[in-house]
């Protein structure tokens, strides 16, 4: 059995076939011993060769009788002591289940047992068909990562976050999207879309590609999508309706993690994107439950996380994704409904760090409102631990690097109400803020959840908390902005959004605020200024291009004013007020007939509006 992580990774290396049986193929047939032909064959195409054949990143082929018969000693040990195949739920009927029920793993240990009979050649199953190159045809967009990670051939595994760019006119919408590493060093990855663009202010920032840490900063799921690499995933087209959103001016940042396999490796992985032409009609909510209270004394075998959420409001969860550093040993989530019934959501009895993944349900699961979903996680920092990658042990403790520790569980979920967002929100918001009250961004957070529902005195108290926790980040003060502006402080408003820029003269919303509030005003100069600003700040923002049109418009430029209208539907080509506004420029300039296509676009997005019809009479419109 493998007992550290070094070892174990030799599995990943071809050539290891010491192990394997010596003798002859088909030696010790008996009549009633399993065959390749009738029992083992299907086991190993079902569950093996998706990885082990030519052009993926597992060692060996696993393609025929011959192939696997050499390996076949090894085969039952990875397989005994769980490592093989990746595939880490006890617990929970998930899509893509790589496992082996411990029929499978005892039948083939009976056919090695027996000599490897291979029985009749020709009642042999036939290969499955694999698709050779992207697993949906050719992609519509293929992105490559800039920078070149350059594994050495020997050494410590080698997280890190590489940012890259995706050049596109519009916003679409994404159906699926394929990571290839195209490398054997790499052991899996982890995709996420970053649109702050502040991925790209950390990146290089300590002479490196790219950025350290197991988090991707200011990145997230789009629309609650998991995405990723690991060996044998599947790729799939969302359901309609479920694509989710790509913004021009989106990055993707993906994080990679590299393990040495014995020569020196040079790491490019490529993204496909499918694009569908089929409207997000619905996205996923992400709900994270977390415990940051990590610290482990060398030796000690039990150290238990917990952390809970009570459901505000009904959900339908979809996928989960678990994640922990090396000391964890074991996981589990349940469900207690309000009826007091209990369901375990997941269950990993031997964590593993090298194999995470997420995991979608192939029924999701209903939990009503009052639902108490629960995680437990179990660490083991001691050298009983076979993951445990520091001899002897060390004090853990929680921290972002694979030298510390983490606990944090993702549940994808739909509401059955899409208008009950803001109470999941609140709900999550309020139980974060019990673990970590002095945390600035979670206080910033409250402000605008209370500020949205009209709780104007709960979101100054949470506002002037974050500020004088965090007086350094423009974050906090472009939100004490908002609220003066919903409290109609406009002089405290303008003074905070011109803190805000004052921290980052880049934070394009305030200078978008501080644009509205000169317009308003009637300085036009000023609100061109800061429009202008923002568009420089966000090119491919279209709600930047609308503002900084309008300001022209109001201003009698009527030219440039087209212009970013034009480019603000472009982006955004559902976006009705740049497409009204279109119109409305047009008849200002006298294009009566430009105008009039402009508003039957208009009118498509919204057939009622009698802002539209009105100015549809007036150009001679039907």
């Amino acid at each position: 059995m493998f007992t550290t992580s070094n070892q174990r990774r030799l599995i990943r290396i071809a050539g290891w076939g010491l192990l394997a049986s010596v003798g002859l193929p088909g030696q010790g047939v008996t009549q009633t011993a399993p065959t390749w032909a009738s029992h083992v064959a299907a086991i190993v195409y079902r569950s093996c060769t998706p990885c082990h054949r030519p052009g993926q990143p597992a060692p060996y082929s696993f393609q025929s009788y011959d192939e696997f018969f050499k390996k076949r000693s090894f085969v039952i040990e990875v397989m005994e002591s769980g490592y093989m195949p990746p595939w880490q739920p006890t617990h929970g009927d998930f899509v893509g289940d790589r496992s082996l029920s411990t029929v499978d793993i005892a039948t083939i240990k009976d056919w090695v047992e027996a000599g490897a009979p291979r029985g009749d050649k020709d009642t042999e199953p036939k290969l499955p068909e694999f698709v050779n190159g992207w697993q949906l045809g050719q992609p519509d967009v293929i992105v490559r990562m800039p920078d070149v990670l350059v594994v050495p051939s020997t050494g410590p595994d080698i997280v890190r976050n590489f940012v890259v760019p995706i050049d596109i006119e519009r916003m679409r919408f994404v159906a699926a999207v394929e990571v290839r590493p195209g490398n054997a060093a790499v052991h899996h990855a982890v995709l996420a879309i970053d649109r702050t663009r502040q991925s790209r202010d950390a990146d290089g920032r300590d002479g490196q590609p790219g950025f350290p840490g197991m988090t991707l900063g200011t990145a997230m799921p789009p629309d609650g999508h998991f995405m990723g690499w690991t060996p044998g995933k599947s790729v799939r087209r969302a359901e309609d309706g479920m694509a989710w959103r790509l913004y021009p001016g989106d990055d993707f940042v993906l994080q990679v993690h590299a393990v040495p396999v014995g020569k020196e490796e040079r790491v490019q992985p490529e993204i496909g994107i499918w694009f569908t032409d089929k409207p997000t009609r619905s996205v996923y909510e992400l709900l994270m439950l977390f415990s940051e209270e990590i610290d482990i004394a060398a030796g000690v075998e039990d150290f238990v996380l917990r952390d809970h959420l009570v459901l505000p409001v009904p959900v339908t969860l979809h996928a989960v994704y678990p994640h922990a550093h090396y000391v964890c040993r074991r996981m589990h989530s349940i469900a207690t409904l309000p009826d007091g019934s209990k369901r375990v959501l997941f269950a990993i009895d031997n964590w593993d760090f090298d194999w995470q993944d997420d995991y979608r349900y192939q029924n999701p699961v209903s939990l009503p409102k009052g639902t108490r979903i629960a995680i437990e996680y179990v660490y083991d920092n001691s050298e009983e631990n076979q993951n445990n990658p520091v001899r002897p042990p060390k004090r853990v403790q929680f921290g972002q690097t694979s030298a510390d520790e983490m606990g944090t569980c993702t549940f994808s979920v739909t509401l059955h109400n899409p208008q009950d967002r803001s109470k999941l929100m609140m709900a999550t918001t309020d139980r974060d803020l019990e673990k970590l009250p002095n945390a600035w961004n979670l206080l910033m957070r409250k402000s605008q959840l209370e500020r949205e529902r009209g709780n104007f005195i709960g979101a100054e108290k949470a506002i002037e908390r974050a500020c004088k926790i965090s007086p350094g980040a423009a974050a906090v003060w472009f939100e004490r902005g908002m609220l003066c502006e919903a409290t109609h402080k406009l002089d405290s408003a303008a003074a905070s959004y011109q803190q805000a820029l004052s921290i980052n003269a880049n934070h394009a919303m305030a200078h978008m605020q501080l644009g509205t509030l000169f317009g308003r005003s009637g300085n036009d100069a000023m609100a061109l200024k800061h429009f202008g600003a923002a568009v420089r700040v966000l090119p491919n923002s279209s709600r930047a291009h609308n503002n900084f049109a309008t300001a022209n418009f109001a201003a009698n430029n009527l030219a440039v004013a087209e212009r970013h209208y034009r480019r603000a539907v472009v982006i955004s080509p559902e976006y009705f007020n740049a497409q009204f506004n279109l119109a409305r420029v047009l008849v200002g300039m006298g294009r009566k007939d430009l105008a009039l296509k402009e508003l039957k676009r208009a009118a498509f997005l919204r057939p009622n509006e009698p802002a539209v019809q009105q100015l549809l009479k007036q150009v001679g419109g039907k």
